[in-house]
């Protein structure tokens, strides 16, 4: 026996310096992780993780790489798995983020930091059922609007199979976390309807009608792809007028122009309704704010196609031919 404690003796100095070595690599890392977070000047260096906040540079590649070699030299480290989690979140590497954050969601359920980090990297690592499986597994340490975003939005990726089996259940579950969802209520009041309960349906219609400024306004863009196609329909079930739309059309071409989703709608109602100029106006403006001037000129060209008496039209364009100007001279 007495012939084995040194080989142990040597193993137990070898896992522990290799435990040393990890949170020295995870130390450092994390150092340079706030360094570099605090060289942007639109992020502060306590508000992080912050998807798809830096750009990928050397400087960033060897903070990756040192995070790496961290959570390499021991597996089992929460601090060095965490840090290399927030890294990837930080360079919108949503799959590296899951990776290294899902052996630690046991921990997350007790720290809300590291629940809203595996969260966040569940979603935007495309794993709706894992970000489904943590949050059913355990209510959320501190409630936050963007945990309700991030479930939510878990949720609806699942629910349209949900819907052609005849079950509700997910968008009942997105109704708990975001009361004014608009996809949510449409497609339960498009159901109740169908079922003949009127009271449901007029209940789902009156939020439809009277909805919060966070269901057009959601902390995660990603929403709006199901935001814009529950407008659609509401417009062309009757549920809302044109000019209430329009409303809507501009605030989200004001605030989020640039999600996908709010130009695919747009892009739909110039189709639908090509007599009509405002749409094709308010998809030069989301190209305009975007700084696509050539895409934004010709939707402006399409507008007076429509009304070759639309002013604001002539405006805009004006304005976009000096911006161009401006940028050849190199004003």
């Amino acid at each position: 026996m007495q012939r084995w404690l040194p080989l142990m003796g040597a193993l137990v100095l070898l896992l522990r310096a290799s435990m040393l070595a990890s949170a020295a690599w995870g130390n450092v890392g994390m150092l340079a992780l706030r360094d570099e977070l605090m060289a942007q000047a639109d992020v502060a260096p306590g508000a992080y993780p912050v998807y798809e906040a830096l750009d990928e540079t050397a400087a960033t590649a060897r903070v990756m790489q040192t995070l790496r070699r961290a959570v390499a030299l021991d597996e089992d480290s929460l601090a060095a798995r965490w840090a290399l989690g927030r890294a990837a979140l930080a360079m919108g590497d949503g799959e590296a983020a899951a990776d290294a954050l899902r052996p630690l969601t046991e921990g997350a359920r007790r720290n809300p930091l590291l629940y809203d980090d595996a969260l966040t990297a569940f979603s935007h690592g495309w794993r709706p059922a894992e970000v489904v499986a943590l949050y059913e597994a355990v209510p959320p340490p501190q409630w936050t609007s963007a945990v309700s975003d991030t479930v939510a939005l878990a949720y609806l990726e699942g629910s349209i199979g949900a819907r052609e089996q005849g079950g509700r259940g997910a968008l009942e579950r997105v109704r708990e976390l975001r009361p004014g969802d608009l996809y949510a209520n449409y497609h339960l009041w498009m159901q109740a309807r169908q079922d003949g309960d009127l009271g449901a349906a007029a209940a789902y219609s009156e939020t439809l009608t009277y909805f919060p400024l966070e269901a057009i306004d959601p902390g995660d863009e990603r929403l709006l792809d199901y935001v814009a196609e529950a407008i659609l329909a509401l417009l062309e079930d009757g549920l809302w007028d044109r000019d209430k739309t329009l409303n809507v059309v501009s605030f989200l071409v004001w605030q989020h122009n640039g999600a996908t989703g709010v130009e695919r709608l747009l892009e739909q109602l110039t189709e639908r309704y090509p007599t009509e100029p405002e749409w094709p106006f308010y998809l030069a403006e989301l190209y305009h704010r975007r700084g696509d001037l050539d895409h934004a000129e010709a939707a402006y060209q399409q507008v007076l196609a429509v009304d070759p008496e639309y002013a604001q039209a002539y405006l805009c364009i004006g304005m976009l031919y000096e911006t161009r100007a401006e940028g050849e001279t190199g004003e």
